[in-house]
């Protein structure tokens, strides 16, 4: 069995790729999101909660799968 060496470089451009790739995603989902308003009649708290989360995935928090059901 061969082992292969890995630089910590290449690593760090990996998990660079891999960020990019996630930050894309979120501005992605953010643009649909914020499209998509308009067509569904929402309440102004609604609407707030929506940009409050948006906020925070893009801050990097996160919840919980039982915390989403429960919205």
């Amino acid at each position: 069995m061969e082992s292969e060496s890995v630089t910590l470089e290449e690593i760090y451009k990996e998990i660079k790729a891999i960020n990019d790739r996630l930050d894309f995603l979120e501005d992605l989902i953010e643009e649909v999101i914020v499209k998509e308003l308009p067509r569904v009649k929402l309440s102004e708290i609604e609407v707030e909660e929506i940009k409050k989360s948006i906020s925070e995935m893009k801050s990097g928090k996160c919840s919980t799968l039982e915390e989403i059901r429960s919205v």
